[in-house]
């Protein structure tokens, strides 16, 4: 299963995280600086990708993922590889009320990737796991599903959902995204629980035929992602589709 396959239209307080990640122990959240600014919109890089046609495999995805080192708000060994499982055997699960932001859920969840590689993140200071998706896609697929993406988190507002402690309502806010790889786009989601607001960040980042999704989820207070990982990340996606 792929980080993300249970997300928040199919659990209120796990967006992008499985099921046995938050019957675990403790958790940790991040402490790094937010990524967010107030604007919104995507911010390309000024170097675009040379892609090779034929889309990175599994493997090749796997040696690309994120590093302990890299990642100093993360737990101590906290990093994880997730098995991606095959999509038949996943949930089926009613689409959520609006059809924009159906396809935010999908793309962010990589339904479509032809590789996938996911990882989760044990960050040091919370309760909530974060995580990392790397979705290989064939050539030119990935910039059409950024345009449609795009397109989709504009007319994506708020949506109604059902989970597995029934019907719930969340709403997306876009901001302005990093500067990484040849195309980014970021937005929150936010939705009311027993526990207090949830605050859901996706960072969703495009290089050549590759997209990468880093998600950080707290309670309460606002979820964080660190910005230089996510730009080391697309500097060797960039890298790897060029030889």
């Amino acid at each position: 299963m792929i980080l993300g396959e249970l997300m928040h239209a199919r659990m209120p307080l796990a967006v992008h995280v499985t099921l046995t990640l938050l019957t675990g122990a403790a958790l940790a959240g991040c402490s790094a600086a937010d990524v967010t600014t107030t604007a919104s919109g995507a911010e390309p890089s000024s170097a675009p990708a040379t892609t090779r046609t034929k889309p990175l495999s599994e493997a090749e995805l796997k040696a690309l993922t994120l590093e302990d080192a890299e990642l100093p708000e993360a737990r101590p060994g906290g990093i994880s590889v997730q098995d991606h499982g095959d999509p038949a055997d996943s949930p089926s699960i009613k689409p959520v009320s609006d059809p924009d932001c159906q396809s935010v859920l999908d793309i962010s969840n990589a339904t479509t990737a032809s590789a996938v590689v996911s990882q989760v993140i044990n960050w040091r200071d919370g309760i909530y796991p974060g995580g990392t998706t790397l979705a290989s896609y064939d050539d030119g697929e990935a910039e059409q599903l950024f345009v449609k993406l795009k397109r989709a988190l504009n007319s994506c507002h708020t949506y109604q959902g059902d989970g597995w402690t029934g019907t719930y309502t969340a709403t997306m806010q876009t901001q302005k995204a990093p500067k990484a790889g040849d195309e980014a786009v970021q937005f929150r989601e936010y939705s009311p629980t027993e526990q207090g607001k949830r605050d859901q960040l996706f960072v969703i980042v495009r290089t050549g035929n590759v997209i990468a999704t880093y998600v950080s989820l707290d309670i309460g207070r606002t979820s964080t992602f660190p910005t230089e990982p996510i730009i080391r990340q697309a500097e060797r996606l960039r890298d790897a589709q060029s030889k």
